[in-house]
Formats: structure tokens, C-alpha cells, sequence
């Protein structure tokens, strides 16, 4: 897949996605679970049982790794079963900053054409993940008029938050965010054995602002879905995974904006018969061998 230099950008959320898979703990099954299965607690639910729960939440993190097709097939198709049930959808976009809002909303309103969106929301300097991954997404939303949300914020403000500090950027500056609660104690682990397999020298300054660098990405997704979710609509995220496990990122983030019915749900691709720690996430789904 197509990457580009500014890559280096997203280096603390992508660290997070690939060294907390490898740090998964897993579960062996007598049976193993067939492609197509949704798996809850090590027991497979059906769509028609799980899909019209899923809908009555406030917020749905649709987790994903951001090179793997698969994953982006799976968050389509499960938009396509939530959006039968939930007339008032809104997905919500990891993948671009909030200055590329207008740009979406013109190109879902049918006034820019997708190469002048792309262009114009410097998809390519803000996200560095090829565009025709989740091209069948945004036009499948484009196609329902389903809204699109831009989650996110540009790298410049989290460095000014995490190297300045919160109280030294104007709240107009930083979109009227509020600090991130702080993470847990599991989480901080979890950062921490991430920030140490890779390297980064014993530096606990230096580990202070990869883990805030994660709070901060957290809580203004967080932000953002939570407003979505004003008036009574489902918000759906598509975010990395790294933000999505045992709930203790976004999900743990939108508690502090009143948001407490969310639901996390994760692709899984099976070795060994075998399924991740059931509170990896609150249900699974089961993707075939490519």
C-alpha cells in the first residue's frame, strides 16, 4: 500500500496499533470459529441478534489496522447493516483534521468532485494512507448521504498541547478541548511496553509525552464523536486500534463528555484457533484468510 514521508506524523498512533495486536493475549477453542462469525465472550451471535443492539448505542468504534483492505471491507459492510437500522448515522473519520470539515460537507453535497476533495483536504500530507482504501466507504456515505465527521486534529496543535502544555494554547485554538482524563493504570502499561519494544531510550520525559501524545489523539476523537452524537444520532468511528482496545481509549475518553453507551467492535483474523482476551474489545469478527 501507498505511504508517504509524512508518515512519521502519526508515529505514537501507529506504534500503539501494531505493538498492542502483538501484545495480545489469546484464548484456544475447542471449536474454531468460521470467517463471517460475530464472537462475544467466546460464544458466536448472529447478526440479526447483534446488530440491533449495536444500533442503540450512542457511539460505535469500528477498530481497524490502517493498510489492511480486509478491515475497511468489514467496516463497510457493517455500515451497511447499521445504516438499515439507524436512518441517523454519522461516520466519523480518524483520517482527516477538523479544517477539512467543509471540504467533506461540499463534496457529499455534490460540489467538488472526489480528486478536488482529496486535493483540497491534503488527504495525502494529512493522512499518508492510500485514498483508495476508503474510497468504497466515503462513497457508499455519499451515495446514502450519510454525514461524514473529520475526528481528528493536525499534528502541529497535539505537539503544541503535549510540548507546551494545555493551559499555554488558547481554548480557541485548541477547538474548546478540554484535557484528557487521565489513563489508567492499564493503559499507561500498555503505552509504556509500547514506547519500550520500540526503542526510544530511557527517557521518561520522552515516555510522558508519548502517552500524553495518546490521550490527547483520544480525547479530541472523543470530542468530536460526542457532539455527533447530539440529537439523538449513532455515531460510528472508524479509528485505529491502537484507540479502540479494552475500551480504554476513546471509549474510556467519552465517558468524561457523558457519552457512556458505546460499543467497541474489532476484525479478527484467526491462527491457531484461536481468539483474543474476550475484553479486548466487546465483540469480534471473525475475517476470512486473504
Amino acid at each position: 500500500m501507498k505511504r508517504h514521508n509524512n508518515c512519521h506524523r502519526h508515529r505514537y498512533g501507529l506504534l500503539a496499533v501494531l505493538a498492542l495486536v502483538n501484545l495480545l493475549p489469546s484464548v484456544a477453542l475447542a471449536a474454531c470459529p468460521s470467517p463471517g462469525q460475530w464472537w462475544q465472550e467466546e460464544q458466536p451471535l448472529a447478526s440479526s441478534d447483534l446488530l440491533p443492539t449495536v444500533a442503540q448505542q450512542q457511539v460505535v468504534l469500528l477498530g481497524e489496522q490502517h493498510d489492511e483492505i480486509a478491515h475497511h471491507r468489514w467496516q463497510l459492510h457493517t455500515l451497511a447493516g447499521l445504516h438499515a437500522l439507524r436512518d441517523d448515522l454519522v461516520i466519523g473519520l480518524e483520517m482527516l483534521p477538523r479544517s477539512a470539515q467543509p471540504t467533506l460537507d461540499a463534496w457529499l453535497a455534490g460540489e467538488l468532485d472526489t480528486d478536488a476533495m482529496l486535493e483540497q483536504t491534503q488527504w495525502d500530507e494529512a493522512w499518508g494512507f492510500d485514498s483508495a482504501l476508503y474510497m468504497p466507504i466515503l462513497e457508499f456515505a455519499r451515495m446514502a448521504n450519510i454525514p461524514l465527521v473529520a475526528l481528528n486534529i493536525a499534528p502541529d496543535l497535539r505537539q503544541r498541547l503535549v510540548n507546551d502544555g494545555w493551559e499555554h494554547v488558547p481554548a480557541d485554538e485548541r477547538h474548546a478541548m478540554q484535557p484528557p482524563q487521565p489513563a489508567s493504570v492499564s493503559y499507561r502499561s500498555r503505552l509504556t511496553e509500547v514506547f519500550n519494544q520500540h526503542a526510544m531510550g530511557d527517557d521518561p520525559e520522552a515516555l510522558e509525552r508519548f502517552i500524553q501524545a495518546q490521550l490527547t489523539w483520544d480525547t479530541a476523537m472523543a470530542q468530536r464523536l460526542a457532539e455527533a452524537t447530539q440529537g439523538g444520532a449513532l455515531a460510528v468511528g472508524l479509528i485505529g486500534l491502537g484507540h479502540v482496545t479494552y475500551n480504554e481509549g476513546i471509549a474510556y475518553q467519552l465517558k468524561a463528555f457523558g457519552v457512556n453507551d458505546t460499543v467497541s467492535l474489532l476484525p479478527w483474523e484467526m491462527s491457531d484457533c484461536t481468539l483474543p482476551d474476550p475484553t479486548l474489545a466487546d465483540v469480534i469478527y471473525i475475517l476470512a484468510d486473504e
